[in-house]
């Protein structure tokens, strides 16, 4: 069975940690500090590097989570804003009733690490995977019908409390070079992705889509907070299968609350469906997730036919960029084209013959 890869650099974690301990204690009024060998996330944190890690001081433990921003060579995202990821926890962390990890320091000197980094409280939980797929193996699996309701539920409500955020209160996510609306500037992001990424090689598919998308781009959607990377395999949930924080904020955005309804829709269906696979029942149907989000949020998903094109391309573009990394054979894949595909489907454009 494949197993979820472990997102490594390479890094020398002896000499990580000699860096870490004067930095952590000052941080910690301590005379000094020691830290346990680190770790990395199973099966998660492909974007960023992340270092779980146990501290001792003065009689005290305590366990953080170390985020760290990618270099050239692991950068999966076009301009990545690192520190936007801290700013949105330090936003979020104890309001709006949304659940995400306790943000303490972050430290923008590259000397200490080599990148910049932040440090969170680290939380101790569970994640639904993709690699094995959660859908076919591991705890939620093994879970009851009732269970996985409950999870089901209360991951609704969490993408319901964020999406009602107060946009003044996460004002400094907005990215007015790209555009003036949440819309126009995830298109002109993504656009500029695809040029970042693949240059004059970038799939002709792909300008296709942006121009159905640019075409079709809604006259008045409601603006609003978006997580970016709305899917179950971003939570973690207590042993009660309850939220105990929602992770992974790179791609936040004021894209609007049903942005991340069909980002959420597609991974629901490319993680079950899409595999073959059948989904674990308890988990909420396509209808009953977009009802509760409705009954949740109090909006209506309009033009979400549109979002789910640009969820297909958006997921196509990352695809495709990953695959950079992989041995030339498997670049070959047509696998890699799969959301692509889709996206025509779901814009009524012809799928071109090498993607098929």
């Amino acid at each position: 069975m494949e197993q979820a890869p472990v997102f490594s650099t390479g890094r020398d974690l002896d000499a990580a940690l000699d860096s870490l301990r004067p930095w952590l204690a000052a941080r910690l009024d301590a005379a000094e500090v020691e830290i346990d060998p680190p770790s990395y996330p199973q099966g998660a944190g492909a974007s960023n590097e992340t270092l779980l890690i146990r501290a001792r001081a003065d009689g005290r433990t305590a366990e953080f989570a170390v985020r760290i921003a990618p270099g050239p060579d692991h950068q999966m995202y076009y301009e990545p804003r690192f520190a936007l990821q801290y700013d949105i926890l330090r936003a979020l962390f104890g309001r709006f009733d949304v659940r995400v990890p306790e943000p303490l320091w972050f430290e923008s000197d590259p000397t200490v690490l080599g990148r910049p980094f932040y440090v969170m409280r680290r939380m101790r939980g569970r994640v639904p995977v993709s690699m094995p797929v959660y859908n076919s193996s591991g705890w939620l699996f093994e879970a009851t019908p009732a269970q996985r309701r409950t999870l089901w539920e209360n991951s609704m409500q969490q993408l319901g409390a964020i999406h009602r955020v107060p946009i003044a209160e996460v004002a400094f996510v907005d990215r007015p070079e790209h555009g003036a609306s949440g819309d126009e500037q995830q298109l002109s992001y993504w656009q500029a992705y695809a040029d970042w990424a693949f240059g004059e090689k970038t799939p002709d598919v792909t300008v296709a889509l942006f121009d159905w998308l640019d075409a079709h781009r809604p006259a008045a959607s409601a603006p609003g907070l978006s997580w970016g990377d709305a899917r179950i395999g971003n939570i973690m949930y207590d042993n009660d299968f309850q939220v105990l924080g929602v992770m992974d904020w790179e791609q936040v955005s004021l894209a609007g609350p049903v942005a991340d309804l069909a980002w959420w829709l597609l991974f629901d269906e490319s993680l079950s469906a899409g595999q073959g696979i059948p989904r674990l029942e308890g988990l909420g149907t396509r209808e009953e997730t977009i009802a509760l989000w409705r009954e949740s949020t109090g909006r209506t998903p309009d033009d979400l036919h549109w979002h789910e094109v640009f969820a297909r391309l958006k997921a196509g573009l990352l695809s495709l960029h990953s695959r950079c990394s992989l041995p030339p054979m498997a670049r070959t894949s047509t696998r890699h084209f799969s959301y692509l595909r889709h996206a025509c489907d779901l814009a009524g454009l012809v799928v071109p013959e090498g993607i098929r």
